[in-house]
């Protein structure tokens, strides 16, 4: 069961991470924006991030393992990038809205790494 979710999580990540990063870039390049939803999303993703890192340790608790080690670094990476982005913060709000894009969309990449890795691909 947990391990169910534990993948349809990971798509989740996949995907908010995408939709956000890439909406962040628009945003910086003021294409669009910067407004309520678009930071919901943002926390979205950000939220799911460490989500299913607590349902990995959780899998790892019940002694359920990846096909490869690399998963696990794969997994824990992103909550990396959170915290760097959030270390990285300034005063000027579209070098933040960039550094937060860029956090998303390598986030986005990891977590699918993670999923490539994971054997349950095949």
């Amino acid at each position: 069961m947990v391990t169910d979710i534990h993948i349809g999580l990971g798509v989740v990540v996949i995907a908010i991470n995408l939709i956000a990063g890439i909406w962040g870039l628009f945003v910086w390049k003021q294409k669009f924006s910067a407004n309520k939803v678009y930071a919901q999303v943002l926390a979205a993703s950000q939220t799911v991030i460490i989500g299913q890192a607590v349902l990995g340790l959780l899998l790892l608790s019940q002694n359920l393992r990846a096909a490869q080690q690399l998963h696990y670094v794969y997994g824990l990476l992103p909550v990396a990038m959170i915290i760097f982005a959030y270390s990285a913060r300034g005063k000027e709000n579209g070098r933040n809205i960039l550094i937060f894009s860029i956090a998303a969309l390598l986030s986005m990449g990891l977590a699918t790494r993670a999923l490539m890795v994971s054997g349950i691909l095949g």
